[in-house]
């Protein structure tokens, strides 16, 4: 069991997602919490079946004034599941200051997806 000062921040995943990295706590940034936020990634996560993925970090890294930035992707898999390199297809990102808006948009992407590709 992990040591940690904080829980992690509870989220919604659909079946079919995985979380591969989760380093997002649930406390907010501030001065006295960065270190919490200085993580190359806070979330990353994949749908092998439909082809899409995400991953997620806080930038500028150790300033409470950052934000959240999420990038959406698509990708399409091989037979064994292996991503094919090259075929990654930038769908968008988000920014925002809020946390609670961050992981909003985190859980909407992983319901549906596709929406990106229209927005």
């Amino acid at each position: 069991m992990n040591d940690f000062p904080y829980p992690l921040q509870p989220l919604r995943v659909p079946g079919g997602w995985s979380i591969t990295v989760n380093t997002l706590f649930e406390v907010e940034p501030g001065p006295a919490t960065m270190q919490w936020f200085s993580s190359a990634l806070l979330l990353w996560g994949h749908c092998r079946d439909a082809g899409y993925c995400f991953n997620s970090h806080f930038e500028p890294e150790d300033d409470p004034a950052g934000e959240f930035v999420l990038e959406m992707f698509r990708v399409r898999y091989d037979r064994q599941g292996q991503a094919v390199k090259g075929s990654e297809l930038f769908l968008g990102d988000f920014r925002t200051r809020s946390k609670t808006d961050f992981v909003a948009r985190v859980e909407r992407f992983m319901a549906h997806p596709a929406r990106e590709q229209q927005a």
